[in-house]
């Protein structure tokens, strides 16, 4: 009997738990592959939209500086016009030396000059050389106003070279220096920059002795027709040191640092958290033991294309202007990069995937830790077991077949994945309390099964808040970025003229200026208006503060709304004498709302359409423009938040005034639907309730 029931009772119940052991060890190995799968998608997603937002902010610092090198090439044109009258210390501080080289000796409070031995200067070049005193004002106050910028310089086309602060540049600079075989003067030039507009240099050693760095350049053309000449170029220097700074204060997850890489691969400015990983030491100081002759780029180790652990993100980034890749330095490492527009550099976001992975690979060590103690306590538990039923065997046998087998298919369900279960009683005390164990163990896991479920369903509907704040977030940049530019420029401009001409304009002329700033101004003050109320949360318990519905005649209510808009634009289509019953505000404001997007986008030529009729119980406004029309995929978003169609590029708006429209509606009981036209167009639909009969 007593090995009967070895074979029959103990070895399958070692085969069952240690196969329960297997698979709770097996699930729990596919379970962590499968988290790391997840939890590395998300990541790369997240850093991606990180280093976009990043590269976004950084763009916006980096046309800072040009607009300033602008603004210097500008007044470098003036200053070598004429009109300046150098002071008599500006004359007197220069020395000629006996190689030609001309010199300053000494600081005025101005900048440094100094003309190359390369070339003879005639008379005009040094009348030209001491005009460019006019510069220092300017100089001065972008380097003191400008946080990193190093040292602002002019350079001419005949190896002149003007630069604040102050430097020895008879000491510092060869005397027969050729300045236009410098990146920081070619790169300006006719061939490099058909657009003249300001552009970056890679990064370099300075000649004038402050290290590494990149430079913000923009050319001075003098003359017009044939006789326009290339007179030189403006620069200002940004130190390496203030780049690095700049990344470093960069807010970002799981201890990720980002580095920023030129258009042709090479690191531009390295963070020290990326040292260790790259195995370089940053470049920002250098020893100057001689003077600088040539161009000094960073060596090979920087390039990403020439190293084998960057190659691949090297090939990702030449595919496109956005992705991600894996690197391999100490450990798998995930990158992605996005483009600064403005300079078309890459900034690379790159985190260590044991940091990402470090909560799933603590939990998979306190599962194996589960594991194994639930293996120790089955091999304690049957050993007692065993030496119990070698005692007992002969008396108990009847009394154990039936619990070992109802222990067995609660065992054998739980297995399946049924883990409620309920156990009868033995009256053997070990099976029945192993029974109720059983059951009790079955229980958790059921509870522990249904946690991991809706804290998966919870993690799938936060990722999806999760994005969809972040297209919002993304549209309202976009939409900033481009509304309050214009306005911005043209107040801009209007306030230069002002100031240009402001002994010479009348009282008129000045008006009709300030009349243009003020539109601007009201223009962004709409816009921000626009803004505030849409990103304003509807109250859930301020209905009762809604204005009571009244009756409103929808044909007075389209007369009311158009305005102040092109009403020749306007067609009366089908119109019925209807009244509804809604708040005549919100009615109007989404009237005009509707003609106005309609009249937008329906081209120069183009009108729009506008029917009144009933249908069913409601009243119905339906505008339809003689645009293009949306396709499926816009017309699903037509409306929401900030939504902008193709069609919309290069005309106003902020792809609010449709959705403030549709709250209003909705608040006040009705509704607003988008349609597509027929054949084009789009169709706008107003639907309110009907006033009853006497209203």
């Amino acid at each position: 009997m007593w090995l009967s029931y070895l074979r029959a009772a103990i070895i399958p119940l070692l085969v069952v738990e240690i196969g329960f052991l297997a698979i709770y060890w097996a699930s729990s190995a596919i379970t962590y592959r499968e988290n790391i799968a997840t939890i590395g998608a998300v990541s790369r997603g997240f850093l991606g939209e990180v280093a976009r937002q990043q590269a976004g902010a950084l763009d916006k610092e980096l046309a800072g500086y040009a607009a300033k090198t602008v603004l210097l090439a500008a007044q470098t044109r003036r200053a070598l016009d004429g009109g300046f009258t150098p002071s008599a210390a500006e004359r007197a501080r220069h020395r000629f030396d006996a190689d030609g080289a001309i010199y300053s000796t000494r600081d005025i409070g101005s900048a440094a000059s100094f003309y190359s031995a390369k070339t003879r200067p005639s008379r005009a070049d040094l009348a030209a050389m001491l005009r460019l005193g006019a510069l220092d004002p300017l100089m001065i106050d972008i380097h003191r106003s400008t946080p990193g910028v190093m040292s602002v310089y002019f350079n001419s086309s005949r190896s002149y070279n003007r630069i604040y602060p102050y430097i020895d540049a008879g000491g510092q600079y060869p005397h027969d220096m050729d300045i236009p075989s410098y990146n920081f003067y070619y790169l300006a030039d006719a061939r490099h920059d058909p657009q003249r507009k300001a552009v970056w240099t890679e990064a370099y050693v300075d000649p004038a002795g402050h290290g590494w760095m990149i430079s913000s350049i923009a050319p001075v053309w003098q003359g017009a027709g044939r006789g326009e000449r290339l007179a030189g170029v403006v620069g200002l220097d940004i130190g390496l040191g203030a780049i690095i700074d700049r990344l470093k204060r960069m807010n970002l997850p799981w201890m990720a640092y980002a580095v920023l890489v030129d258009r042709e691969g090479r690191i531009i400015a390295l963070p020290p958290e990326g040292e260790k990983d790259f195995n370089i030491r940053e470049l920002t100081s250098h020893q100057y033991e001689q003077a600088i002759r040539q161009d000094s780029f960073k060596p090979d180790a920087f390039d990403l294309n020439r190293r084998a652990d960057t190659r691949p993100l090297a090939e990702a980034m030449r595919r496109a202007d956005a992705g991600e890749a894996e690197l391999r330095f100490d450990g798998l490492h995930y990158a992605s990069f996005a483009t600064v527009p403005g300079t078309g550099w890459r900034l690379v976001v790159i985190a260590p995937a044991k940091v990402i992975n470090a909560p799933i690979d603590s939990l998979l060590g306190r599962l194996k830790l589960v594991g194994l103690a639930m293996f120790a306590a089955l091999l304690l538990f049957y050993f007692g077991f065993f030496l119990f039923l070698y005692r007992r065997a002969r008396g108990v046998s009847a009394e154990l077949s039936g619990p070992l087998a109802e222990i067995s298919g609660i065992m054998g369900r739980i297995g399946q994945g049924a883990h409620r279960q309920h156990f009868a009683g033995a009256d053997v005390a070990e099976l029945d309390g192993l029974g109720r164990d059983l059951v009790a163990m079955g229980n958790r896991l059921g509870d522990a099964h249904e946690r991991i479920v809706a804290q998966e369903q919870g993690l799938r509907e936060a990722n999806q808040r999760q994005q969809q704040a972040a297209d919002q977030n993304a549209r309202l940049v976009q939409i900033m970025s481009h509304e309050l530019r214009t306005p911005l420029a043209l107040i801009d401009s209007g306030a230069q003229i002002i100031e240009r001409k402001a002994e010479s304009l009348g009282p008129d002329d000045l008006r009709r200026r300030s009349d243009r700033l003020r539109g601007a101004v009201r223009r962004i003050a709409e816009l921000i208006d626009k803004l505030v109320t849409s990103l304003t949360p509807a109250d859930p318990q301020g209905a009762a503060a809604l204005p009571a519905p009244l009756p409103v005649d929808l044909a007075m209510a389209v007369e009311t709304a158009s305005a102040g808009l092109d009403r020749t634009r306007i067609a009366a289509g089908r119109t019925e004498a209807v009244t509804a019953l809604a708040d005549p505000e919100a009615v109007v404001g989404a009237i005009r709302a509707a003609l106005d997007n309609a009249l937008r986008y329906s081209g120069a030529g183009g009108t729009a359409r506008v029917d009144i009729r009933r249908e069913g119980g409601s009243a119905v406004i339906a505008i339809t423009d003689s645009g293009p029309g949306l396709g499926e995929a816009e017309l699903a978003q037509a409306g929401q938040l900030f939504f902008r169609g193709d069609n919309a590029a290069g005309s106003v708006g902020a792809g609010v005034s449709l959705h403030l429209a549709r709250r209003r509606l909705e608040e006040s009981g009705g509704r607003l639907e988008l349609e597509r036209g027929d054949p084009a167009g789009l169709v706008v639909r107003i639907v309110l309730p009907l006033a009853g009969e006497g209203a």
